[in-house]
């Protein structure tokens, strides 16, 4: 009987101690609102539902886009115990991981868990978070881009719009010959200044990769994630970067100047024929529209691709790590294991709108939620859904992945601006291989 007791007494300790616990997370401060948003629309607080469960309480603390990336580097480099668990921007999981900043989950998850959570994933949240057969993080949210279509314009020219069809996607030789014929047009009809093509996310490598990807020359690092020369500087490479050099500066469908913060409103004012854009952009044009700004019917395409190529699609997003210094690491694994289930992330998608990793649960929503049969939001079954599942790549898995996003994108913009883009090229590759140098110690 004493042996019950003392053991029941531990039990009910371990309990209490596992229950008290209080982990920290550190968010992005768009996701306040989003938290707001969840509870809105599902009538519960999603943190307060994981405490209700699990007994652990949850203090998140949000911070601004370039200040999250400031905090988590202050506090891994320190080997901080706080916070608990961090959003990360997916392409940094392997530079996090081999700095010691992220706990793989491996060892928390059985293979049954791991197996069963990575066949309802899109393929490339997962491939973005593998290393060496370890999952460094818990895919959450994702990304897809569409082509977004002036009709008007296109109406003008006497020119049939792509359609919101993936076996009828356009490329990019009928992109350009449209674009143009549009400008053309409508400088000679009305005298007015169009752009026949626009990038939403011009020079960033996220949006910029689906270039050389389709025409197979791959993401520009090595598989090994240490070196670019053969591999950004590679023919494929070389002929996407002339291709762009060729519609900012040649056929000049393409504006120069214009940066990631102005693009959106560019297309807005009916000013640009073709906008290559992420599908979030979708509520900012049905505000427009439904405050009668938008002066010209609109419409959604897929990504186009190049005719000798293959279809790709910029993708990923955020995802939730472990610190592996946290003190309450397996309360962090609860936390995420709370975050990947099915129901959860099916309302999230349903409130918050933000695409998600988990497959199985944004597809039982577009298919279930009568949103989804009306435009726009029908192109998430016809378009975005095919893209996520079958053209969509990851970023390229390296440890010096900032260095290699900030010169790639200036890679782009001189080449954008008028610089020789082979050369250009050229001389950006042997600077990230030279700066490279510092992350490969053995691996040379």
């Amino acid at each position: 009987m004493r042996k019950l007791f003392v053991f029941l007494m531990v039990l009910v300790i371990s309990i209490l101690a596992f229950s008290s616990d209080k982990i920290t997370v550190f968010f992005g401060a768009w996701m306040e609102g989003n938290f707001e948003t969840f509870k809105e629309v599902n009538g519960y607080d999603l943190l307060e539902k994981f405490t209700e469960e699990t007994g652990i309480q949850v203090e998140p603390v949000f911070y601004p886009f370039r200040e999250l990336f400031q905090a988590i580097e202050t506090r891994m480099q320190a080997k901080s115990v706080s916070p608990d668990v961090f959003e990360v921007d997916s392409p940094l999981s392997l530079s996090y991981y081999v700095r010691g900043y992220t706990e793989p989950l491996d060892a928390y998850f059985s293979e049954e868990e791991l197996d069963k959570l990575k066949k309802k994933m899109f393929p490339a949240t997962v491939k973005i978070a593998e290393w060496n057969g370890k999952l460094l993080n818990l895919p959450f949210e994702n990304s897809s881009q569409v082509m977004y279509i002036n009709k008007d314009l296109f109406r003008k020219a006497g020119i049939e719009p792509p359609k919101m069809d993936v076996n009828d996607r356009w490329t990019w030789e009928q992109v350009v010959d449209a674009a143009i014929k549009i400008q053309k047009t409508i400088k000679k009809e009305e005298g007015k200044e169009v752009w026949g093509l626009l990038f939403g996310q011009v020079s960033r490598p996220y949006q910029m990769l689906a270039i050389p990807q389709s025409l197979g020359a791959g993401s520009g690092v090595s598989p090994d994630g240490y070196h670019v020369v053969g591999y950004l500087n590679n023919d494929g490479w070389k002929k996407a970067m002339k291709w762009w050099y060729d519609v900012c500066n040649t056929y000049k469908i393409v504006p120069k100047g214009v940066t990631p913060e102005e693009t959106t409103y560019l297309f807005l004012s009916g000013k640009v024929a073709m906008l290559v854009q992420g599908t979030w952009d979708i509520p900012t044009i049905l505000q427009s529209e439904k405050q009668g700004e938008l002066g010209f019917e609109w419409g959604i395409a897929p990504h186009p691709y190049f005719k000798d190529g293959k279809p790709v699609t910029p993708t990923n997003s955020w995802h939730l790590a472990v610190n592996p210094n946290s003190k309450k690491i397996k309360a962090g694994i609860e936390f995420l294991k709370f975050m990947s289930r099915e129901d959860i992330i099916a309302d999230w998608f349903r409130a918050v709108g933000q695409l998600v990793a988990n497959r199985e649960a944004m597809t039982r929503v577009i298919q279930t939620d009568p949103k989804y049969k009306e435009f726009p939001w029908n192109s998430y079954s016809k378009i975005v859904l095919y893209e996520l599942q079958n053209t969509a790549e990851p970023r390229p898995k390296t440890p010096f992945y900032l260095e290699w996003e900030d010169l790639v994108a200036k890679c782009f913009e001189d080449i954008r601006n008028g610089a020789d883009p082979v050369q250009t090229l050229e001389r950006y590759t042997q600077i990230i291989e030279r700066l490279a140098q510092k992350y490969r110690g053995g691996n040379k």
